[in-house]
């Protein structure tokens, strides 16, 4: 079994807001996966210690040899890349796919400490995974500039611009879908 788990952003997450719209798609356009969409606290704001036990409560239900592929939504994909970069992970995670991921310490918006990825980060994420990050030129909230400082600071990052989608994707990543499917 194919499994995605979805680390939606830090805001708000009512049906036609935050990552919802932008899941719907993909779910609605990808058959044979299971889905796992659990509810983050974007309430206690960009707090990663907040965030990563209900990451850590989500992966204990999926099965570690079942193939899982997580995609991290904003400040959740910084979560997902702070989590694998320093702990130890038994699943079978194939692709980490960051959409539109702040890259903590990039700029002074995104720069509080506790969410910055240790030195040589890149050095500690499992070599099997397949990295990617999509990013839109035209997103409102994340400056483009952190997609350079991804690459930067991790060399075998897949990187997919868009001209549009602004920051939530609210129409979908057609780009996407070949990436999850294969």
């Amino acid at each position: 079994m194919k499994h995605v788990l979805f680390v939606h952003s830090a805001s708000e997450q009512h049906y036609d807001s935050g990552s919802n719209p932008l899941i719907r798609y993909l779910k609605s356009q990808l058959q044979g996966i299971e889905w796992h969409t659990p509810s983050f606290p974007r309430e206690d704001g960009q707090v990663y210690m907040n965030w990563v036990k209900v990451l850590t409560d989500s992966l204990k239900d999926i099965p570690d040899e079942d193939e899982l592929m997580i995609i991290g939504h904003s400040f959740g994909g910084t979560v997902v890349m702070k989590y694998l970069t320093e702990n130890q992970d038994a699943h079978h995670i194939s692709k980490v796919v960051l959409i539109g991921s702040p890259f903590f310490g990039c700029d002074d918006k995104f720069s509080a400490s506790e969410n910055k990825l240790k030195e040589n980060a890149e050095d500690t994420l499992d070599s099997k995974i397949i990295l990617y990050h999509i990013q839109s030129e035209d997103d409102d909230r994340v400056d483009i500039r952190h997609q350079d400082c991804w690459r930067e600071h991790f060399k075998r990052v897949n990187t997919i611009t868009k001209t549009e989608g602004r920051h939530e994707f609210h129409q979908g990543i057609e780009d996407l879908l070949p990436i999850l499917e294969s």
